[in-house]
């Protein structure tokens, strides 16, 4: 499977955070790694940030340049990932999106699940 490093520029870490409120959790070496429906590969990671979880997807943009947040959402959904509303209706999720470069300069999107617990 062919995947890209994503950049953890923009993202919070532990290290950077002077109040404490931040834990990575899966910064993996290798990367965790999933299987999207059109076959292209995601990396995973995940942060604890002052209570929130955070679940990152980073993929190939290619054929999903002009895709927004909720079309993603339905992607993953095709892919077979579902986010828990069902079985955990006091977590309140959030999604977001981010359209960025990688090292090379091809598109890739980094899509992200927030869970609140209530």
């Amino acid at each position: 499977m062919s995947f890209f490093i994503p950049d953890r520029s923009n993202r919070p870490t532990d290290a950077d955070d002077p109040t404490g409120g931040t834990r990575e959790l899966a910064t993996d070496n290798p990367p965790k790694t999933i299987e999207l429906a059109d076959g292209r590969v995601a990396v995973v990671e995940a942060a604890n940030v002052d209570g929130f979880h955070m679940v990152y997807y980073y993929f190939d943009a290619t054929g999903l340049e002009g895709a927004t947040t909720a079309d993603l959402q339905a992607f993953m959904a095709r892919s077979g990932y579902r986010f828990g509303a069902e079985q955990h209706p006091e977590v309140s999720m959030y999604f977001s999106s981010s359209a960025t470069r990688d090292a090379q300069g091809r598109g890739i999107w980094e899509f992200c699940v927030t869970y609140e617990w209530g």
